[in-house]
């Protein structure tokens, strides 16, 4: 399904930090409950210009894209989702966030857990789309799925970027598979640096030691939904939901579906 996004309800910024700007995507009045987003990897930002049009009535959204991600700048020290975590919670700071709502999708659900862990009663609340608890074969499987191409002459490398994004999944609209992979290529050989950084975060510990309210919820065709059960069972609060068919792009495709999770949860 193809959305028309009325994108006078999405502002943009950039916030000064000590590894330079991290640029954000805003919707919604400040006078309203903040809700930060997460994003996936290789996404920015831009993947959740649909929810939040549809919540933007609701709360007060700031989505920033990741360091090295989007409009901004990259760490300058190794790649970890603590580091990842640091300044996004240093950026959210400066924008006088001291307490909100957060929600993140895949390795965003990475960076909430973590945000958290570093900074206890950051989150008053926590929606977690794809928990990364992952298990060994996950662990395995990963590094396989998140190699760098190489550039090549030819540009084949172009094309092996949009099957990889394609595989993900087949029904997306073209228009959201040349986004992502474009945002892939943008990468570069630092493609893989997310997801090692994914696979070498104690998740269970951390998620375990989150006391906040926990929603978790996947897709019946998300990769992470075999974990579902395994990080609920971790959480001293937690709520969970499943939408039947969807896959990785659930935060567009059944946009209606995780606005209305979310709007029931948080409110």
């Amino acid at each position: 399904m193809s959305w028309v996004i009325d994108m006078s309800a999405i502002r943009r910024g950039y916030i000064d930090t000590r590894i330079g700007q991290i640029h954000y995507r805003e919707a919604g009045n400040s006078d309203l409950p903040s809700l930060v987003m997460f994003h996936q990897v290789p996404s920015t930002s831009a993947m959740y210009e649909v929810l939040m049009e549809r919540l933007a009535n609701q709360f007060h959204i700031i989505a920033p894209d990741m360091p090295g991600f989007g409009g901004s700048d990259a760490l300058n020290e190794a790649v970890t989702i603590k580091a990842y975590a640091d300044i996004l919670h240093e950026a959210l700071l400066a924008l006088g966030i001291h307490q909100c709502l957060v929600f993140g999708h895949h390795t965003g659900a990475s960076v909430a857990v973590q945000l958290e862990y570093d900074f206890p009663g950051f989150a008053s609340k926590i929606a977690l789309s794809g928990p990364t608890l992952l298990d060994q074969a996950l662990k395995d499987l990963l590094p396989k799925k998140s190699f760098a191409f190489p550039v090549e002459d030819n540009g084949s490398h172009l094309m092996l970027m949009w099957e990889r994004v394609r595989a993900k999944d087949p029904d997306a609209t073209l228009a959201l598979s040349q986004r992502e992979t474009l945002t892939g290529i943008a990468l570069g050989d630092t493609y893989p640096d997310a997801y090692k950084a994914v696979i070498d975060q104690d998740y269970a510990t951390q998620l375990a030691s989150v006391k906040c309210p926990v929603l978790a919820f996947a897709g019946t065709e998300d990769p992470l939904l075999g974990q579902l059960d395994n990080a609920l069972a971790l959480v001293e609060n937690g709520e969970k939901a499943i939408i039947e068919g969807a896959r990785t792009y659930v935060c567009e495709r059944n946009a209606d579906e995780v606005s209305a999770l979310l709007t029931n949860f948080f409110k």
